[in-house]
């Protein structure tokens, strides 16, 4: 931003420019309830909020980001669509270590489309990309850098491993927590769930069973043992919680080299064109069919990404560094190249979000934000 152009004249240009890509300008509600954030946001954007508790004892908060009041401002006053596309420029309120106020300026768009069939083509985020980088053009900041994450290639690669699937989904949804992201895999390299050994011990010792017995015939001897010795359990619970616990088994040893890959799929950071091949890279000890889907579908994601974006260099981390927990697709964001702290735009997927906020049927949900005060 130049020295004699204000936020409220950036605010102007911003919107004015959104509404000529054919955006629908919306102002939204300035005060909204807590809760939703506490739902669906990261721990940071928590701490940063501003909260008061109203005359009708519900929290309330100066908003922290715009794309939520966004989202609930359409789905009040539009209960059937198949598509919008909003644009808004505004404050938002968060504490910040970085700045000595407390109201920052954001001007963003949100594009929201109920018969998205999501094929694999990613042209929602290339046009969204597309726009983003035209936006900081009309602006006069072209030397950029973008970084891009995609969680759906973690879930997909947490879909890989040899792993409980209660345990895949605890890392799927603390995945932006990090510290307690990191005491999960701690957990996971000492041993989890109910192991084969302390099942033998289970059946033999106590039971006097032999623990290399099938289903059927484990039946049959419990059903001639004391029913007493079970209280109120009944049979066929003991032998179901037997061997959904014996299917949980991860010893230390297998656990360690679980961690050990997650860990270093999620320090993949390379050019987007051989995203492919750094997982490879990652995976070529294991069996190279267990991680088949996940090497195709990143693949697929690069080249269509690398193509719809005309062949920029762009960087693709794992690793995101998004605090914000409701995005569920790709996330990005664009940098000032001579000074890479500026994140000049940040924006990503969120379908789940409209979920979040009570609509009915799941659509397609993708936007960003450019920090007005950083450019």
């Amino acid at each position: 931003m130049s020295n004699t152009q204000s936020i409220q004249d950036l605010n102007n240009i911003l919107k004015d420019f959104f509404l000529s890509e054919g955006f629908k300008y919306i102002e939204p509600s300035l005060v909204i309830k807590s809760d939703i954030y506490f739902e669906t946001s990261g721990e940071q954007i928590r701490k940063d909020m501003f909260s008061v508790v109203s005359s009708k004892e519900e929290e309330m908060c100066l908003r922290p980001d715009l794309t939520i009041p966004t989202c609930q401002k359409f789905l009040e006053e539009n209960k059937k669509f198949d598509q919008a596309k909003l644009c808004y420029s505004g404050p938002i309120f968060r504490s910040s270590s970085t700045s000595n106020s407390i109201e920052l300026n954001q001007s963003g768009i949100e594009i929201l489309n109920m018969n998205s069939d999501n094929d694999g083509n990613y042209r929602e985020e290339i046009e969204t990309i597309n726009l983003a980088i035209k936006a900081l053009r009309h602006i006069n900041k072209e030397d950029i850098e973008i970084n891009i994450g995609n969680i759906s290639l973690f879930i997909e690669f947490l879909s890989c491993l040899d792993l409980p699937q209660r345990w895949k989904d605890r890392l799927r949804r603390h995945f932006f927590r990090r510290d307690y992201f990191e005491s999960l895999l701690k957990r996971i390299e000492s041993g989890i769930g109910f192991n084969e050994i302390r099942k033998e011990d289970l059946l033999k010792t106590h039971l006097g069973i032999d623990a290399d017995i099938s289903d059927k015939d484990l039946n049959n001897l419990l059903a001639n043992i004391n029913p007493i010795e079970f209280g109120e359990r009944s049979i066929e619970d003991i032998i179901r919680r037997l061997n959904i616990k014996s299917e949980t088994i991860i010893s230390t040893e297998k656990g360690i080299e679980i961690a050990k890959t997650i860990r270093e799929f999620l320090k993949i950071e390379c050019d987007l064109g051989k995203l492919s091949e750094a997982i490879l890279n990652v995976t070529n000890q294991k069996n190279i069919n267990q991680f088949a889907s996940l090497i195709k579908m990143a693949l697929t994601f690069s080249e269509k990404i690398n193509q719809g974006l005309s062949n920029k260099n762009i960087n693709f981390k794992t690793d995101f560094g998004h605090s914000i927990e409701y995005y569920d697709g790709i996330m990005f964001e664009v940098k000032d190249r001579k000074n890479k702290n500026n994140k000049m735009i940040t924006g990503g997927r969120y379908d789940s979000l409209l979920l979040s906020l009570g609509l009915n049927n799941k659509a397609s949900a993708i936007g960003f934000a450019v920090n007005n005060n950083n450019i």
